[in-house]
């Protein structure tokens, strides 16, 4: 073979290999560019099966599994189902599965893994369906295949260490995220369940731009939405020096951080601007599965600091209304049982800003009554589907959930335009155990001090209280329902009860006693007066030109309980015309009493036309009668009584008790070292 015949077969060959290179070009072109999809239905069972067996669950797929052949390829799977683990409910014996999905794409950017970046250019996902159980004994559903090792476990904890070396916060992008109905159940046995429906989510971390995702559904029923914003997608996955900021509005409620968050050698640290306003707090109720007060217009500040083991709120500062009270809070979770600390401080304190009207913060709602046919079924279903009743806040169960301890400073308690001094306040709970100790309200000329303690059981609960109130103005009780009120006067209370008792009944064991002066001024007696002298005195004051109002002087009573029957040894209403003097018990055990009240004439004008009368029944149902029957008395006994003949006569038999009361209004009350006399005219 000559040289030329070599040189021209070599050109043809190279003309050949060049046409194929060239053809396989404009193939592998045609492929990347017109994204042409490759079906794997084929491999389901075989995919099926070894996922399956990795994941010790059934897993299926009903729907199609694509991949396409371009630049950007993207992965889809279509109806994927999750089982349960044995031991839980299954789609196929069962009512539910712990995860279903309808579709997943995933889109990736091929040249970028040339130069080590991963470019996802979309990722969407819709109609995933999980449940996360567990059960009584603390098995879970979401644990898959076989139990982590030590190496594996030690690997995840220093994730946060590794992914800060390894992880540039450029390499990772996601141009386009998209979350479409998305339904997840937490039910666990000894919790209340949590649902959370999601509807949209929408955002994306492109190369170089930050992270955002703006989402939109319901928590608890709860319709929210959620704004994310981080520096960085991979800073934000791992947690690393990752700037943040998150607004959510959900049940009248809008809470706003602002911060950054990050992990070094091991130790994840987040600082949060904190800003959170709502219109009620009541509005949480349902969200929360708590019974909380009806305050109103409320706002809260911090600075807040978070670790694994503790949390805390610095320049603390809540606001509602008119009211402002700053300070700082710290939980310390490093142990199973969590401890709260918070001390607060204020320079003026408003008491209308925190009315919470007949709100109690103990007890709760009974349970339906099996026997009532009207009550409400419980709604059949999956475990946690049953309705959860909301929780006091003073419930045993609340109280034993973490241990708090309470300092609360206030310069400036009023209560409308009322100056009541300054205050004091600690409260503790421990061991389930909620203790008072103390509330100090100092006034100019006054003081209240209140002692209590409570520590709710099953079905019994302990409870004490201790209440010494002096020289307290009881006109600032009158304007309280009544603003426009005049009364004033003082009021005296000196209270120590304890009772360990049932808890629909607490006062049916409490023994001690409970002590009450108080010496209205500017009252008028209205219808007591008309009552004790059997409604005369108004028909007989023009006759014997008595025109002057008669006012209330004191009220006085001291009672002592012993095992829930209050019974009074010292009870007296002193107005300018009579005295009423009572006696009886009070049964907080059996729920009922038995009172007898004796009006008593001051002058002789009304001598005998006061009727006794006696108040007898249960609580709910009781009955009011006069001693001895009912009296009628017509025109000529009315005339008789007022006769200037009968009058002086009848001043012979009685000696005439102050008009002000001056001789049982004055009674010291406070701790009992001073012997009980009778009242004198009782």
């Amino acid at each position: 073979m000559n040289k030329r015949y070599q040189a021209g077969f070599l050109r043809h060959v190279l003309l050949l290999f060049g046409c194929l290179l060239g053809l396989l070009v404009i193939a592998a072109l045609v492929v990347t560019l017109l994204r042409i999809p490759l079906d794997l239905a084929r491999y389901k069972p075989l995919i099926e099966s070894r996922v399956s067996a990795a994941l010790g669950r059934q897993i299926s797929i009903d729907g199609d599994i694509v991949v396409t052949t371009s630049l950007w390829p993207y992965f889809e799977i279509q109806n994927l189902r999750i089982g349960n683990p044995p031991g839980f409910p299954s789609g196929d014996s069962g009512p539910m599965d712990m995860a279903s999905m309808e579709i997943a794409r995933v889109t990736v950017g091929l040249l970028p893994l040339l130069k080590r970046r991963i470019n996802i250019r979309e990722f969407r996902v819709t109609g995933i369906n999980l449940n996360l159980v567990r059960t009584a004994d603390g098995e879970t559903n979401w644990v898959m295949g076989e139990h982590e090792s030590k190496a594996v476990k030690a690997q995840v904890t220093n994730a946060p260490v590794e992914a800060e070396k390894a992880i540039n916060p450029d390499s990772l992008s996601v141009d386009k995220l998209l979350l479409e109905n998305i339904h997840v159940r937490f039910i666990d046995a000894a919790a209340k369940p949590l649902e959370f429906k999601l509807e949209r989510a929408e955002g994306g971390a492109p190369l170089g731009d930050p992270m955002q995702l703006d989402m939109r559904g319901e928590l608890l029923d709860e319709p929210f939405t959620l704004n994310l914003r981080a520096s960085s997608l991979a800073g934000f996955l791992a947690m690393t020096h990752a700037k943040l900021g998150v607004g959510v509005e959900i049940a009248g409620t809008t809470l706003e951080f602002t911060g950054h968050s990050e992990a070094l050698r091991g130790n994840r640290s987040t600082r949060l601007k904190l800003a959170a306003k709502g219109a009620d707090l009541t509005s949480l109720d349902d969200l929360l599965h708590l019974d909380l007060p009806p305050i109103k217009d409320y706002q809260i500040t911090a600075d807040l600091h978070a670790t694994p083991r503790k949390l805390e709120l610095s320049t603390l500062e809540l606001i509602v209304k008119d009211s402002k009270l700053v300070g700082s809070a710290v939980v310390d979770r490093s142990s199973a049982h969590p401890v709260a600390r918070i001390n607060l401080t204020a320079h003026h304190i408003q008491l209308q800003d925190f009315d919470t009207g007949d709100w109690t913060a103990e007890g709760g709602a009974p349970d339906p009554d099996p026997t009532d046919s009207t009550a409400e079924a419980p709604a059949s279903g999956p475990p946690g589907d049953q309705a959860v009743k909301r929780e006091k806040l003073l419930s045993g169960e609340a109280l034993r959930r973490a241990d708090i301890e309470l300092s609360a400073k206030v310069e400036e308690v009023r209560s409308g335009e009322d100056y009541l001094g300054s205050a004091d306040l600690a409260v503790t709970v421990r061991g389930g155990r909620i203790e008072l100790a103390p509330l100090h309200l100092q006034l100019p000329q006054a003081s209240i001090l209140v002692k209590a303690s409570l520590k709710p059981g099953m079905e019994a609960s302990e409870a004490s209280l201790r209440v010494l109130i002096e020289n307290f103005d009881f006109g600032v009780l009158s304007r309280i329902s009544d603003p426009a009120s005049t009364v004033g006067g003082t009021l005296n209370v000196d209270l120590d009860v304890s009772s360990y008792a049932s808890n629909t009944n607490i006062m049916g064991g409490a023994n001690g006693y409970f002590d009450i002066s108080a010496q209205p001024t500017g009252l008028n007696s209205g219808i007591v007066d008309l009552w004790a002298v059997n409604l005369l005195s108004s028909v007989v004051t023009s006759a014997i030109k008595d025109q002057d109002a008669s006012t209330v002087n004191c009220v006085v009573s001291r009672f002592n309980l012993e095992n829930g029957v209050m019974t009074a040894q010292q009870l007296a209403v002193d107005t300018s015309r009579i005295r009423i003097c009572g006696e009886g018990q009070v049964s907080f055990a059996d729920r009922d009493f038995k009172l007898v009240a004796v009006p008593k004439a001051k002058r002789a004008e009304f001598f005998g036309l006061a009727t006794p009368l006696k108040i007898k029944g249960e609580f709910d149902d009781f009955r009011v009668s006069m001693k001895g029957g009912a009296l009628t008395l017509g025109s000529t006994a009315v005339k008789f009584v007022i006769s200037p003949v009968t009058t002086p006569f009848k001043r012979l038999f009685q000696k005439d008790l102050p008009e002000n009361g001056a001789d049982i209004c004055g009674l010291p009350i406070g701790p009992r070292t001073q012997q009980l006399q009778p009242l004198p005219g009782c």
